[in-house]
């Protein structure tokens, strides 16, 4: 089975690459701008994370008489002036910056993973739109073979004993004309949502038809690196520095305050001054039990995002093995009817009978063909969704 695989992927004659529509995307799409904007916001702020808080100035006057509030006292005027600075101390701002750039890389893999989406979100309605236009193939060709068998047999026999045979195939005819309304309907609102990914007008698509080529190995494995793991280890790591930063938040920073105060009829004089605030009421322990809180349940998030990561993957690759199955099976389905098909190809003209089962077999010859159309975007799906699930682009 797994030779026949292989050999199925080497005959599929092309390579997952990034189409024109993942390119668009990629250059017009508003989320993906935004997501770019974020970015650089967080850059900027990495660089903000680093600066101390601005200095303080004050400036004042200690002679103001509350019984005569806009007349100053002449002879023993009094003016101050003080600069103060807070300095932060316990390395909180190597800490904040080390959370900002957490912050940065987040926001660029969740960049990365909404491309990523976006990618499988286009390659799953290309290959839609594939199986749309072989199906639509299909439909036409075989309106045109019941059209000339219709004709060919109201030549061959005209009497009413023809008459019941002639009506299946007009039933026949107008069912593919209804699937045929169908699937352009389909059609259209394929690449109307292709539009509105893109933003720009669907160009002609060119995929490729058939398998789409599997090249991974060790699936289980490469999850680990899976973006959407990735994201919620990093939001763990962050989680883990907002805990060391409130630790370290039980030291207090310094504010260092300089001042000159003027004094009318008296000597003036400097002044310094160190504050600190009193931790007293608890707040700090606080912050630090709720940080310890949200690192532990961080680490339960990472558990669980991998279980269901791995359920996601290990669910696909069971489809991918079955629809292989259903197509080998749909293939060996339209073979037999096809070798029927022409075998009653001789007599149905003549034969009521033959007719009818030919007819029969020319339906189930355009079921078999569309099971395989429709199996094969299955398959192609779960390849697109294993791809992107595991982080590896198309």
């Amino acid at each position: 089975m797994k030779r026949i695989f292989l050999t199925l992927v080497a005959l599929a004659g092309y390579a997952l690459a990034q189409s024109e529509l993942t390119s668009l995307a990629y250059e017009h799409n508003y989320e993906l701008k935004a997501l770019e904007a974020e970015v650089q916001a967080l850059e900027k702020e990495v660089d903000i994370s680093k600066i101390w808080e601005n200095p303080m100035l004050s400036l004042g006057v200690n002679d103001i008489f509350l019984n005569e509030p806009l007349t100053r006292n002449q002879e023993a005027q009094n003016e101050a002036i003080s600069l103060s600075q807070k300095i932060p101390t316990g390395g909180k701002l190597d800490i904040k910056e080390s959370i900002a750039l957490q912050d940065l890389a987040i926001k660029k893999l969740e960049f990365k993973t909404k491309k990523l989406e976006m990618q499988r979100e286009i390659g799953v309605l290309e290959q839609s739109y594939i199986r749309i236009n072989q199906d639509l193939a299909l439909v036409i060709k075989y309106e045109k073979v019941l059209e000339d068998l219709k004709n060919a047999h109201l030549s061959y026999n005209t009497t009413s004993a023809h008459y019941v045979d002639t009506l299946n195939n007009t039933i026949l005819q107008k069912n593919l004309s209804i699937e045929k309304k169908t699937l352009l309907r389909d059609k259209a609102s394929i690449e109307r949502k292709l539009e509105s990914i893109i933003v720009a007008h669907v160009p002609e698509m060119s995929a490729k038809e058939g398998l789409l080529p599997y090249k991974l190995s060790d699936e289980e494995k490469l999850l680990e690196k899976s973006p959407k793991l990735q994201v919620q280890n990093m939001q763990s790591s962050k989680e883990l520095l907002n805990l060391r930063y409130e630790k370290a938040n039980k030291t207090p920073d310094v504010t260092v305050s300089l001042g000159y105060n003027r004094r009318q009829g008296r000597d003036d004089y400097a002044f310094i001054g160190i504050s600190v605030p009193l931790p007293i009421y608890g707040k700090e322990n606080a912050s630090i039990q709720k940080a310890t809180l949200i690192h532990a349940s961080s680490e339960q998030s990472v558990q669980s995002v991998h279980k269901s990561l791995l359920f996601e993957l290990r669910d696909e690759l069971l489809n991918k093995e079955l629809q292989y199955d259903k197509i080998s099976l749909a293939k060996e389905v339209l073979y037999e009817n096809e070798k029927m098909y022409q075998v009653l190809q001789s007599t149905a003209l003549s034969q009521n009978d033959t007719l009818l089962s030919l007819l029969n077999v020319l339906t189930q010859i355009i079921e078999a063909q569309k099971q395989i159309n429709a199996n094969t975007f299955a398959y192609n799906e779960s390849i697109i969704k294993i791809y992107t699930l595991l982080g590896v682009e198309l």
